[in-house]
């Protein structure tokens, strides 16, 4: 097979093959690729005889090729990348035989990476238009690249042009093409949130021979990008083995099943340590699994059991165990795999373990998420996730506010004996959600997100007398998600909360637009306090040792009938 000229547009993606033919850049209609210069035709990649060349047109003074000015004509040599920057264009162009050239459908332009060698620093993934828009902020040595490059960069001097040339059309609002265009069948992986095309996927080998992955490890099995396929159109390793599940292009962790066909809802759950968040995770998880089929005969089940191992393990210990000591077992189970290592940005990140779930309904597929997060200030992998989520849930906990202890003292003599020893000032925990957010998504001050977040008051066995005789109304009733019911809890939760504590529904309403309170109890009844016979530590158990979770799915299919209406009928 001949050589051919590859050139490849890094911000529409839009890759061209060369057949002889010339390949024209410029802001005129005609040209091959479409760019925001003064100049209707700028220039023309050629192939002819074997040489490849480019041309540029009198009109431009000069470009950047692999780092360098120039005003005159580039020889393109064979088995090289050739990084042009042009105008407001970024272009790489590679030269020789196809069975060598570089993977393209690996590439992820809106996916990029900076590195300053002096400070041997590289930054967290950024995508095109956020870096064109901060590109001041960085020093003339720092160098750039996206996913799938490789060890090529550009100059982050030269992608000033760029974001010049976006700036002379759409003034300090840059958007780049690349970013508008974004993949509408794209995927975000749920471990380390790196967004890909599902033909970007690495495939899964079968055969024992293929044991060993160079990010993995030598115990798994090795990730390939498929280019053999049986004749049911499933992967074949270099073996011959047929190949049936698949993994990240960039972290190499499993994909769920039929992840491209799935739309999958990330719900970060954020609270201080002793928010009860493990237990409301399993609480969730095993009424889910009951009421969905039993109110909406809608499936809940395991989209990765392996993965979920940890949660579903806790689960059946805490709802089946007959002690208390078994009962605590089986939250140390969890605590002790709640994170998992994850390849990221070159290096091995400790990030917040994906529990990923699906439900179906009729032809639609939808994989709930969660993620346990303990969020600080210091824990940026924790933080990463916020980026990420469609749905916050922030747990609060009464037993941790001075305002809560001092009015729940006088309906519980024992309420004392549950109280955190070291009070934890939870309204700092949404500011630093507020401070990380607005610095993520660029949001001006006095601007909300539109992410929903769940502001979800625990322990509601310990607290509920506060809200008076009336208990909480329904939030399924008859086979219907009763969203009325939902949003009048919501405002009589608020007005309690408020009266305690203004500065947690001032901190939560200035993140988002979109926040409902719910009240929730995953053990259903005053918990138990248990000195441990051998260590003498204190743990809190179950009156009775068995959990009635208390209204612990209304967040969940609250922030689902978001993402999708038609999943469960209102009345």
């Amino acid at each position: 097979m001949k050589d051919q000229l590859y050139v490849y547009d890094c911000l529409t993606g839009k890759l061209r093959v060369s057949n002889g033919d010339f390949m024209a850049v410029g802001a005129g209609k005609q040209n091959t690729f479409r760019i925001r210069t003064q100049a209707e035709s700028a220039g023309v990649f050629a192939q002819r005889n074997g040489t490849c060349r480019f041309f540029p047109h009198n009109k431009i003074t000069s470009y950047s090729i692999n780092g360098n000015r120039s005003a005159g004509t580039a020889h393109i040599k064979p088995e090289r990348f050739y990084l042009f920057v042009l105008s407001g264009g970024c272009f790489i162009a590679w030269y020789g035989n196809d069975d060598s050239r570089p993977d393209f459908g690996n590439f992820d332009a809106d996916c990029w990476y900076t590195y300053n060698p002096e400070s041997d620093a590289w930054s967290a993934e950024i995508d095109f238009c956020t870096l064109l828009k901060t590109i001041e902020q960085y020093d003339d040595c720092v160098l750039a690249t996206f996913y799938g490059l490789d060890h090529n960069a550009y100059r982050l001097k030269d992608l000033k042009e760029v974001a010049e040339f976006m700036r002379k059309k759409d003034g300090d609002n840059i958007i780049a093409p690349y970013t508008e265009k974004r993949k509408k069948n794209s995927f975000c992986c749920t471990y380390c949130y790196h967004t890909f095309a599902p033909e970007q996927a690495k495939a899964i080998a079968t055969h024992p021979d293929l044991l060993g992955d160079t990010i993995l490890g030598e115990r798994c099995m090795k990730r390939f990008s498929p280019t053999q396929y049986s004749a049911d159109k499933l992967p074949l390793d270099e073996m011959g083995s047929v190949c049936h599940e698949y993994a990240c292009p960039a972290c190499h962790h499993k994909l769920p099943p039929f992840y491209e066909k799935t739309q999958h809802h990330r719900i970060a759950i954020v609270g201080p340590e002793s928010a009860g968040k493990a237990y409301f995770m399993a609480a969730l998880v095993h009424q889910l699994e009951r009421d969905l089929p039993r109110h909406f005969g809608i499936p809940f089940r395991d989209a990765d059991p392996e993965q979920n191992a940890a949660l579903n393990n806790m689960r059946i210990r805490v709802f089946y165990s007959d002690t208390a000591e078994e009962f605590r077992e089986g939250r140390g189970f969890l605590t002790e795999r709640i994170r998992s290592k994850v390849w990221k940005n070159g290096e091995y990140a400790d990030l917040p373990r994906p529990f990923t779930y699906t439900l179906n309904k009729d032809n639609a597929s939808h994989s709930p998420v969660f993620y346990h997060t303990t969020l600080s200030v210091d824990e940026k992998e924790n933080q990463e996730i916020l980026k990420h989520a469609e749905t916050i849930f922030f747990l609060f906990d009464p037993s941790q506010d001075p305002s809560f202890l001092d009015v729940i003292k006088d309906y519980h003599a024992e309420a004392h004996r549950f109280r955190n020893r070291s009070i934890c000032k939870q309204s700092l925990l949404l500011t630093n959600i507020e401070l990380y957010l607005r610095k993520t998504l660029n949001l001006p001050p006095g601007t909300k997100t539109d992410i929903p977040i769940a502001f979800i008051i625990t322990k509601s066995d310990l607290w509920s007398d506060l809200l008076g005789p009336e208990p909480l109304l329904p939030g399924v009733r008859n086979s219907t998600l009763k969203v009325n019911n939902i949003r009048a809890n919501s405002a009589r939760l608020r007005d309690l909360l408020f009266r305690l504590t203004p500065e947690l529904c001032s901190n939560v309403e200035a993140i988002s637009d979109n926040v409902s309170y719910f009240a929730v109890s995953s053990f259903g009844t005053m918990p138990e306090e248990i000195e441990d016979v051998l260590t003498g530590e204190h743990f809190i158990a179950p009156a009775g040792g068995k959990l009635t979770p208390a209204h612990v799915t209304d967040p969940v299919l609250w922030a689902l009938s978001h993402a999708d209406p038609s999943l469960f009928a209102d009345a």
